[in-house]
Order: C-alpha cells, then sequence, then structure tokens
C-alpha cells in the first residue's frame, strides 16, 4: 500500500569538526595497521602492507557508503572498518606471537580497533531503541512550546526549521507532539500538527485525539492541519468522519481535506464517495467551484464514473461534477497528454449520452489545448449539442474562414429564447464578423437581467432575423436588384471596418 509523506527537510550538511572526527574515525584503522606493520619483522610486514591496501580501500567504500546513505549508515560502516583491522592485527600477531607480544603498540592497536566499534555497537542499539530520537523530540517539543514569535501565517509555521527537525524526531513515538496539544496557543498546536504531517503510523487512541481537534478547533489553521495529520490512516469510521470536513465552514479547511483524502482513492473510494456528493451538491459551497485535487492524483474507475454520473443530474451538483472532471483531465493533459487519454476524451465529447455540462466541459479543454479536429468541430456544430459547445465549434472554425455551416449554426444560436445564450453568441457575432450588437469591447458581458443584455439580445434576434429575410429576397430576386443590406459598415476611423445597425 503507498503513503504520502509530508514534505522532507532538506538533510543538514554536518559541520568541519563532525567532517574531520567522521573521516578520522574512517580511517583510524589504516594508520594503526600501517604503524603496526613498520614494527614487525620483514617476514610478515608484506602481510600487514597488504592488509593496509585492503583497509584504504574499504575506508574509502565506507566513506562513499555513508555520504550516499546517510548519517544512519555510520555505525555499521565503522563496526564493518574496525573489525577487519581487528582480524589483521589478530592475523599478524598469531604468526610472530613471540615477537609481537614485547611491543606495547600492538596492544594498544588491538584495544583501540576493539573498544571504538563496541562505542558505535552501543550506540547504535541506543539509536535503534528510539531513546536518542524521543528524547530530542522531547527537547524541540518544549522549545516550540516556549517560542513566543511566530508567523503571522499560521500556515507558514510548518516550514520552520524546528518544526521539520520535530517531524524527523517523531518517527518513534508522537507523544512529545501530542503532549503540546494541550495549550491553547493554536500557533504551538499548528506546529505539533505539523510536525505529524501524513504520519503513517498511530499508537491506539491517538487519532480519535487529532480527530477531535479536527472537528472542534476554532481555528480553522488547526482543524486544516489536523487534518494533514491524519492523511495517511486507512480505518473507514475515521475517514467517514473526517469527509464531513469537506463542507467545513472554511475554505481552507475544505481544500485540505479535499487533498488529504482524494490523494488516495484506490482504497477509499467507497467510502469517500457519499461525502463527496453531499459537499458538490451543498448550496453554500457553489462558489468553490470544482474539487481542486492536489498533483499527481489518479482518479479510479469508479471514481470517474461517480463524477460522470452526478454531471448527469440536475442542479449544482451536475455543474460542480462536470468542473471538478474538467480540471481533472486538465491536469491530465498538461502533465503529459497520450493518445489513449485524449480518445477517450473525444469520445465522450461525441457520445450523444454524455451529459450536457460535461460535454461543454470537454469541448472547453480540448479547445484550450488545441486538440480540436475538422471532425470534432462538424460534430460540435450538430443540433443535439449544447448551445455553448456549438458556439465553441462555430468561432473555432469562423477564425479559420468563411464557412457556411458554422455561419447556420450561429443563426440557429442567435433565435433561441435564452439571454444567456444570446450574449454569448453576440459576442461571437462581434469578434468573428465585426458586426457591432451593442457589446463593449474588451470587457465582460452585461448582467444577464440588466436592460443592457435585453438590448444584446433583441440586436442578436434582429440580426438573424434581418438575415434569413435577406437571404430569402437573395433568393427570389435576381441578384443585380438586391435589397440595401439592413447591418451596413460605418465610414471613417476605426469604425470603418466594422458593422452596425442600420
Amino acid at each position: 500500500m503507498r503513503m504520502r509523506s509530508s514534505a522532507d527537510s532538506a538533510r543538514r550538511s554536518p559541520g568541519l569538526f563532525l567532517r574531520v572526527f567522521r573521516l578520522t574515525v574512517l580511517f583510524l584503522p589504516v594508520i594503526l595497521l600501517l604503524v603496526l606493520s613498520l614494527r614487525v619483522p620483514e617476514e610478515i610486514q608484506q602481510l600487514l602492507w597488504l592488509g593496509t591496501a585492503i583497509q584504504l580501500l574499504l575506508s574509502g567504500a565506507g566513506l562513499w557508503w555513508i555520504g550516499q546513505a546517510g548519517r544512519e549508515s555510520v555505525g555499521p560502516a565503522v563496526i564493518m572498518l574496525y573489525i577487519v583491522a581487528l582480524a589483521w592485527g589478530f592475523f599478524a600477531a598469531f604468526h610472530r606471537e613471540d615477537v609481537i607480544r614485547q611491543d606495547p603498540i600492538t596492544y594498544l592497536t588491538q584495544a583501540v580497533l576493539l573498544v571504538v566499534p563496541l562505542v558505535y555497537f552501543a550506540i547504535q542499539c541506543l539509536r535503534d531503541s528510539g531513546a536518542t530520537s524521543i528524547r530530542q523530540a522531547r527537547q524541540l517539543a518544549a522549545r516550540l512550546a516556549a517560542r513566543q514569535d511566530w508567523p503571522r501565517d499560521l500556515m507558514k509555521i510548518r516550514d520552520l526549521p524546528e518544526v521539520k527537525a520535530l517531524r524527523e524526531a517523531l518517527h518513534v513515538d508522537a507523544a512529545p507532539a501530542l503532549e503540546m496539544l494541550t495549550t491553547t496557543n493554536p500557533a504551538v498546536r499548528v506546529a505539533a500538527l505539523s510536525a505529524l504531517e501524513f504520519r503513517p503510523t498511530w499508537r491506539p487512541g491517538q487519532p480519535q485525539l487529532i480527530l477531535q481537534l479536527a472537528e472542534r478547533a476554532p481555528e480553522p489553521e488547526v482543524r486544516a492541519c489536523a487534518i494533514n495529520a491524519l492523511g495517511n490512516l486507512e480505518d473507514r469510521n475515521l475517514l467517514e468522519s473526517l469527509a464531513q470536513l469537506l463542507r467545513d465552514p472554511s475554505s481552507l479547511v475544505r481544500q485540505t481535506a479535499t487533498e488529504a483524502l482524494l490523494w488516495n482513492t484506490e482504497n477509499r473510494w467507497l467510502w469517500l464517495r457519499d461525502s463527496v456528493r453531499q459537499a458538490l451538491a451543498d448550496p453554500e459551497l457553489e462558489s468553490d467551484g470544482p474539487l481542486k485535487l492536489g498533483e499527481n492524483v489518479l482518479l479510479t474507475r469508479e471514481a470517474l464514473a461517480d463524477f460522470q454520473a452526478w454531471s448527469a443530474e440536475k442542479g449544482i451538483v451536475s455543474v460542480r461534477a462536470a468542473l471538478t472532471l474538467g480540471a481533472y483531465y486538465n491536469q491530465q493533459l498538461t502533465a503529459g497528454m497520450t493518445p489513449e487519454l485524449l480518445k477517450e476524451l473525444r469520445q465522450q465529447l461525441r457520445h450523444p449520452q454524455t451529459p450536457p455540462m460535461l460535454r461543454l466541459e470537454l469541448a472547453r479543454l480540448m479547445y484550450h489545448h488545441h486538440e480540436l479536429n475538422e471532425s470534432d468541430l462538424r460534430r460540435m456544430l450538430e443540433p443535439t449539442m449544447p448551445a455553448p459547445v456549438r458556439l465553441i465549434a462555430v468561432e473555432t472554425l469562423l477564425a479559420l474562414g468563411p464557412n457556411p455551416e458554422a455561419m447556420a449554426a450561429l443563426h440557429d444560436l442567435a433565435r433561441l429564447p435564452n439571454r444567456e445564450i444570446a450574449l454569448m453568441t453576440a459576442q461571437v457575432v462581434q469578434r468573428r464578423l465585426n458586426i457591432d450588437l451593442g457589446l463593449p469591447r474588451d470587457q465582460a458581458p452585461p448582467p444577464i437581467q440588466s436592460r443592457t443584455a435585453a438590448e444584446v439580445a433583441r440586436r442578436v434576434l434582429g440580426w438573424a432575423m434581418q438575415y434569413e429575410a435577406n437571404e430569402a429576397a437573395a433568393a427570389a430576386l435576381a441578384p443585380s436588384s438586391g435589397s440595401q443590406p439592413a447591418y451596413q459598415r460605418s465610414s471613417g476611423g476605426e469604425s470603418s471596418d466594422r458593422v452596425e445597425l442600420g
């Protein structure tokens, strides 16, 4: 089972003294064997020279390994190097025990090669027991609890070096951070919860304590950090309780809950789907728009099918479900277009049973990514398509040049008794046909219920009816006796290439 981890703090570079100390410890066996080889008889001196050379290679390899694996590998590397060097020392003593026994340097060398690995073995055992980490965590927790200067934005506390250090020290037990939650200072609580961010393991009762803060804390930042702390849970009851925070009054908490819960839909979707739908259908959250899924989130087939089904319903849930799918597919296309994904989106756009809201989002998405071909655009002109989708196809085709099919569809749309569609049609007419229908240039369209919108809708309908009349007259009369068009180009200045209502 994959787990999500919080942002790892940068590995701190050891100081100069520590570097020199490590080098000394790693290469001390080489120096001791070298000294010992200079004090032994010639018949075994070559053997110790060989041992010294091998020990030098092993020390260099150990130094490289520590650089790759980190400080946790220092203990095993040192123990291995000193045991090998000690074996060379005993091997030399075995061959000329009568001579070597008379040299006190031999005993000193053997003592150093024996004591140093024992010390590191004891340190390694102490570290593996977690005692040093717990002690460090308690010190960091006490320092944070006594801190007075905090960032004004409480969410920036999670980036403090002390908080990152506490997060690393809590890998054994979360108790030092949980003790910080007894304070009423929200900054201290945020620091403690940030150190527990996406913690993978908990002791019995600890997640319930965090859940109470997520549900009852008055500060949105504390609730949001509590949600992140529980982001790696796989307990159904706790996750269903957390999912209720998808409708929290705070937008920060809602967004945090979305990212913390939906990053793993493979294992959680069946537990969360009802809460997700309730959040999408909540009228008070309509302004949130799509669910803002985190980066690298992959929705399962079951989740995608549910969002598609919700986009076919009525009300807010259909709009927000379609917007969520549009945002999700946009992330996928931005990350890297695949032929399979484009084929699937194109099939959904063309399929007659695809919900209208989803069709619109897919059309906008593929238009934005320049993935609409001529066949797609002609399909989008069909009367069975939603009006906004047809307008996208009309404008795209007219941008390429004159197109009778696009013009016919544009006049059909202009006759629809819908003021919102009329305003959208007017924008296309003004941009692509350069006909002035009363919309201000380079500005947002007027409110639908305004008098300006009503006047624009009237002009759009008049333009469509006049076009039909001109077409009928052109068909009945000879070309030379055509009537004067009702829309004439104005003369002079910039308006000379614009068409105004006559």
